[in-house]
């Protein structure tokens, strides 16, 4: 878990600076975010960092964001945060993280979209 909560601050600190000038790229960054989109590049910059420390981590979508799941051993479960939104399937425990907001809680996601997940016909999967 401290390898997550590492990268999720180390992201959340990266979209929190203020965006480049308009057709300006400061550093790598910038380019990643400019090519992934606003909207997808926060998850998708979490999701290289993850899987490139060995986390099975993958971007996911629920309706009108995009987020990363990240798969957590059985125990891990005890060092998860009260607030954290488990999700479980195929007998595997995952968490939702939302880079896009600075400051934003570990494994925690919005109340609409946890509730749109859960509606017949979206299923929150990509």
């Amino acid at each position: 878990m401290a390898r997550v909560a590492a990268a999720f601050t180390f992201v959340n600190h990266l979209v929190s600076c203020p965006p480049a000038n308009e057709g300006e790229c400061r550093d790598g960054v910038d380019v990643l975010l400019a090519l992934a989109g606003e909207q997808e590049g926060p998850a998708v910059i979490l999701t290289a960092l993850l899987q490139a420390l060995g986390e099975r981590a993958a971007v996911d979508y629920a309706p009108g964001m995009a987020f990363v799941r990240v798969e957590i051993r059985s125990e891990d479960l005890g060092r998860l945060p009260p607030w954290s939104n488990l999700m479980v399937a195929s007998g595997r425990y995952y968490i939702p993280l939302d880079a896009r907001r600075p400051r934003g809680p570990l494994a925690h996601l919005p109340r609409l979209v946890r509730e749109a997940m859960v509606r017949p016909g979206t299923s929150g999967r990509s």
